[in-house]
């Protein structure tokens, strides 16, 4: 059984009124809405499954003497 805007949309095509822009667009808007829904939940999830644990290094970090050391 369609559904009642896919029977709206038959309707007017098989009538005098042919102007679907309207119609056309919401449906646009749907599908795009329930793409970008699904690839919103698709992201959030892979973000959660794959959060690296911190690591905790023991070496000490080797610091750079920066100074010119009047030498410039």
């Amino acid at each position: 059984m369609p559904s009642i805007p896919a029977t709206e949309i038959i309707n007017k095509l098989f009538s005098d009124k042919k102007d679907l822009s309207t119609e056309v667009n919401d449906a646009m808007m749907a599908l795009t809405q329930d793409a970008l829904d699904a690839k919103r939940q698709d992201i959030a999830k892979s973000w959660l499954e794959d959060q690296p644990e911190d690591e905790v290094t023991t070496e000490p970090e080797e610091t750079t003497n920066e100074t010119d050391n009047g030498t410039d």
